[in-house]
């Protein structure tokens, strides 16, 4: 019989517990919001490009952003930078709700909405990434990643359907409940009781410049960081485009929002069902072979998303491609979260999501210029053709895949001594 858990092991579980609610209780209520407000662009006299540049807006204060957050979060108390982030984007969509209750939204104020949120959301994401590895279970690291993954898989799969219905009981439904979400996830994270902030430096403290380049510097000596930064930038700037491109197209052709919210959330669920089977695909194929295999299907399933016409055929092919994305996130988190030393979680990790929102910037508005210059057929190509060159790519760094992962190193470390809340 196995025996229960006790003491700091028992704690860490009920922690990363906690850690796993905030996050699907954020972002549940984010992709619930995120469907609503692209159509609110085109409601209130936007065309595609506006609604392509709004999610280059998010990207851009992300990646601007991002390594400046992942310092902060390696200096202050990553608990209460996450309060106080979970604390602005409920004002935020709390705002955003009344203006839309009284019919004043306008272009500008969904632009100011979108930069002020996407600013919280970057200070969390760079908080919360530096706390995972105090609260990530220590005798199976990647299948608590597994278990994150199917979390924002799942999220995926209900938020747009849960917009599509929200919506339909009045426009203002779904950003309340998202501003509501922002509560339940700070009441989580309030409620951990391990300390998730590194402890702090012997030495002289860093400037803030030295700070931020010795995350950069970090993850350039490490062979296999280069490797996933830059096939992980390229594939997340396609398939941002991808789904940009899907959704314009859907909303060009008439589809309702509730049909729309569906047919995201049936593709998120092939992205939720692919999370659950990952740690069994990762027990049995090599990883180099994986990413290989895994490259080229992408490729074949979006060369043909122009030509099929139909919302669900979109589907189809989006929810395959989805299926496969959570297998790669998971083997890539997992090494890298075990690579990194707890005092570099939060630069090296900020350092790692800026450089792919860089790339990843200009992909929104791409989309929308490619929807409105070229057939979807042509639109389906070129994202295709991207993609091969990122899978003959791969045939370059499979030898940093297929070395000994670095989990142990996980199993290895001290266990976190107890909690002191900091807030």
């Amino acid at each position: 019989m196995r025996k229960p858990k006790t003491g700091t092991a028992a704690m860490r579980e009920r922690d990363f517990r906690l850690y796993w609610l905030a996050g699907a209780t954020d972002r549940l209520g984010s992709h619930s919001a995120e469907l609503i407000l692209v159509l609110l662009v085109l409601t209130v006299g936007g065309g595609p490009a506006a609604a392509g540049l709004l999610g280059t807006v998010s990207v851009a204060v992300e990646t601007l952003l991002g390594p400046v957050a992942g310092v902060v979060a390696d200096r202050r108390s990553r608990r209460r930078i996450m309060l106080v982030s979970a604390a602005v984007s409920f004002v935020t969509f709390a705002a955003l709700t009344a203006a839309v209750v009284v019919d004043a939204v306008t272009l500008p104020l969904l632009f100011v909405v979108t930069l002020v949120e996407s600013a919280a959301a970057t200070t969390y994401a760079a908080a919360a990434r530096g706390a995972i590895r105090a609260i990530l279970p220590p005798d199976d690291p990647s299948g608590a990643i597994a278990a994150l993954q199917a979390r924002d898989q799942g999220a995926a799969l209900l938020g747009p359907l849960v917009g599509g219905v929200l919506y339909q009981l009045g426009r203002w439904v779904p950003f309340a409940a998202n501003a509501v979400s922002y509560i339940g996830a700070a009441l989580c994270v309030r409620a951990i009781r391990t300390e998730l902030s590194p402890p702090s430096p012997p030495g002289p403290v860093e400037s803030f410049r030295e700070a931020a380049v010795e995350g950069l510097r970090f993850l350039w000596r490490q062979p296999f960081l280069r490797f996933a930064l830059v096939w992980g930038a390229g594939v997340n700037a396609v398939f941002t485009a991808v789904y940009y491109f899907v959704l314009i197209e859907a909303g060009i052709a008439g589809a309702s929002a509730s049909s729309i919210g569906l047919m995201l959330s049936l593709a998120s669920g092939c992205g939720l069902c692919g999370a659950l089977v990952t740690p069994w695909i990762l027990r049995r194929v090599s990883p180099g072979t994986l990413i290989a295999v895994c490259s080229w299907a992408m490729v074949a399933l979006v060369a043909p998303l122009g030509m099929v016409g139909s919302l669900w055929a979109y589907g189809a092919l989006f929810g395959t491609a989805l299926f496969i994305g959570p297998v790669l996130s998971v083997l890539f988190q997992t090494r890298a979260v075990t690579i990194i030393p707890p005092e570099l979680q939060g630069r090296a990790g900020s350092v790692m999501t800026g450089a792919v929102n860089a790339l990843q910037l200009a992909a929104p508005a791409t989309a929308g210029l490619l929807t409105g210059l070229l057939e979807p057929a042509a639109v389906g190509w070129v994202l295709a053709g991207c993609l091969s060159a990122l899978a003959l790519y791969t045939h370059t760094g499979r030898r940093h895949l297929n070395r000994a992962g670095p989990a142990a190193e996980l199993s290895a470390e001290p266990t976190p001594t107890a909690p002191s809340r900091g807030d």
